[in-house]
């Protein structure tokens, strides 16, 4: 199943859905949200998917807490308020008797407004970083150190360009 026909899935207002990928469980969009809301408040990841075209939200677990117990698939049902659920081959589909997934764009916004203002905030602090690094280059004066001193400089702007990765 493609990221768009799960996204297609999430978009319907009857159903949540959790699909089975590798060992965990995720949903997407909406029912990212719904999760969050509603049954436990995972992270919430944001990313372009170019097949997509748009930001799509994630929301995962491992399926060993549905397996093990800890996060059941009846309070799951009882959380979101599900008339019933059916445990397919790729994942778990519950029917819905009431539309939950309200404020979506409001909620999607406000979590792409947080991830760029993060990307934004590392973007400026690898600026200033690597205008640390051109200051540190132009100051040192190479005519008046040793080769030795000179190798150890460039094992100091190793280090500095490793804190930045």
């Amino acid at each position: 199943m493609t990221i768009a026909e799960k996204i297609s899935i999430s978009k319907e207002k009857a159903c949540f859905a959790l699909f089975r990928e590798g060992m965990f469980y995720k949903c997407y969009n909406e029912d990212a949200m719904v999760f969050a809301q509603w049954v436990k408040n995972y992270k919430i990841s944001c990313k372009y998917v170019k097949s997509v075209g748009a930001e799509v939200l994630s929301l995962g677990f491992p399926a060993s807490e549905v397996e093990n117990g800890i996060l059941t698939l009846a309070n799951i049902s009882k959380a979101i308020g599900a008339v019933s659920y059916k445990e397919e081959s790729d994942g778990i589909v519950f029917s819905l008797n009431e539309d939950i997934k309200l404020n979506f764009e409001k909620f999607q916004a406000a979590i792409i407004t947080a991830k760029e203002s993060v990307v934004k905030k590392e973007s400026s602090d690898n600026d200033t970083n690597i205008q640390k690094l051109v200051k540190m280059i132009r100051e040192f004066d190479l005519a008046n150190h040793t080769p030795m001193q000179s190798l150890a400089f460039i094992q100091e702007l190793k280090t500095h360009i490793k804190t930045l990765a």
